[in-house]
């Protein structure tokens, strides 16, 4: 830019100076160094101030047919005022019409709306979930036309020790409303899609329109009771060797009495009996209490291991992040075939659980785990191996998905557990 300028001068100066080939050779200049500018200085300046304008969030955008309009308006404007043709004047005020109509109309379209959504209760990355978005028109007289409604969410990752992701807020485009009758409420079930794990914080609403002739987009902000939404790491489906995984952690019942559910056998009502276990057909057929044994079945315990230590770098937390989903699956697989399942990754651990209650507890905690950093020889990562029930029968079968490189699993661990490496 300096070097623009300075050939500008010399330009001048020469040309007061009257050496003309001076002159000549500092006009080339200029318009080389303003080329330069036009091709390297403008598109980012733009770029920065497009950004801008778009940090600061104003109520009022203007469209591509909108520019196209506003260009016509101020040329109209100009020749009217230029040459003073009334025929030119009645094109200007039908263009100023025209412009208020636009400016009122969405103006009004936006007053006096009330929005809602519900989200589901259990959402996971990946899987479309239906999200009812509600809208109350509540102004006495007037309808609204072509409305689009959209939530403005804050993504947050899990506070880790050495890796934290900072939030930054978005928008959802959610429903879109042709037609919102005065004092009534409409309706729409949508479907959205989070693309992955985590907590995902609604801050509010916002609502626009283009109406009536799509040459403005007028904006209204929302403000809502912040409503905190936790998405799932996706469950995938188990190959077939982990499908045998534990092999004997109970899948055989045993022939021998207890609280199974298939039937042993008949014997007389004792005292101590439940009465639920009568068997009444027996009963009248024998004319004294019956009752049902039924065969006992082996406790099927299954401890899941996630280890939240990674390596710096993208690869090691897309491999976390594989090792989450690999966590996630093997406790869906094993609570759906009603085993006992416990996991840790490292910020706490679970008590044995069973049911779908268990299940999304289970989840919950790892959609909000981050990866910590961490060596692989690393002190809190041997600290945390160690701190691992070892497997008795008591504890369990033990199944640790870690991201650590093979050979740096303890002996004694190794040994005694199924290690998933990913």
């Amino acid at each position: 830019m300096l070097g623009g300028v300075g050939a500008a001068v010399l330009t001048v100066v020469a040309r007061r100076g009257g050496d003309w080939e001076l002159t000549r050779v500092g006009a080339v200049a200029s318009i080389v160094f303003a080329v330069l500018i036009v091709i390297f200085v403008v598109p980012p300046l733009a770029k920065s101030a497009r950004a801008e304008a778009v940090r600061l969030d104003l109520s009022f955008q203007v469209t591509g047919g909108g520019v196209v309009f506003v260009c016509i308006y101020t040329v109209v404007a100009f020749a009217a005022w230029n040459t003073g043709n009334n025929l030119l004047f009645l094109v200007f005020s039908v263009l100023s019409s025209t412009l208020f109509v636009a400016l009122a109309a969405g103006r009004v379209a936006l007053r006096d709306l009330v929005v809602t959504a519900r989200f589901p209760d259990h959402i996971f990355a990946g899987d479309p979930a239906p999200v009812i978005v509600t809208v109350n028109n509540t102004k006495r007289l007037l309808p609204s036309l072509s409305v689009v409604v959209e939530a403005r969410e804050r993504a947050e990752a899990a506070k880790g020790r050495g890796l934290f992701r900072r939030p930054r807020e978005r928008k959802r485009a959610l429903a879109y409303f042709m037609y919102l009758p005065h004092r009534a409420k409409v309706e729409q079930r949508v479907e959205q899609t989070f693309a992955a794990r985590g907590r995902v914080l609604v801050t509010g609403f916002e609502i626009s329109t283009r109406f009536p002739f799509g040459f403005f987009r007028l904006r209204r902000r929302l403000r809502a009771r912040d409503v905190e939404i936790v998405v799932y790491p996706k469950p995938e489906g188990l190959g077939d060797e982990l499908h045998l995984l534990p092999i004997d952690a109970g899948q055989l019942e045993a022939q021998r009495r207890g609280a199974g559910h298939d039937l042993h056998s008949l014997r007389e009502y004792q005292p101590q009996d439940d009465v639920r276990h009568i068997h009444w057909k027996a009963t009248a057929r024998q004319g004294r209490l019956v009752v049902r044994e039924f065969t006992a079945e082996d406790e099927r315990r299954v401890h899941v291991v996630l280890d939240p230590f990674v390596e710096e770098g993208p690869e090691p937390l897309r491999r976390f992040e594989r090792a989450v989903t690999q966590a996630a699956s093997l406790v869906t697989h094993f609570v759906e075939e009603r085993a006992e399942v416990r996991l840790s990754d490292g910020e706490g651990e679970s008590r044995y659980g069973v049911g779908r209650a268990h299940l999304y507890d289970c989840l919950r905690r790892l959609a909000l785990i981050a990866p910590r950093s961490a060596a692989p020889d690393s002190l809190d990562r041997r600290d945390f191996w160690q701190r691992v029930e070892p497997p008795t029968a008591e504890a369990g079968y033990v199944i640790l998905v870690t991201t650590a490189p093979r050979g740096t699993i303890p002996a004694d661990l190794w040994r005694k557990s199924h290690v998933i490496h990913l």
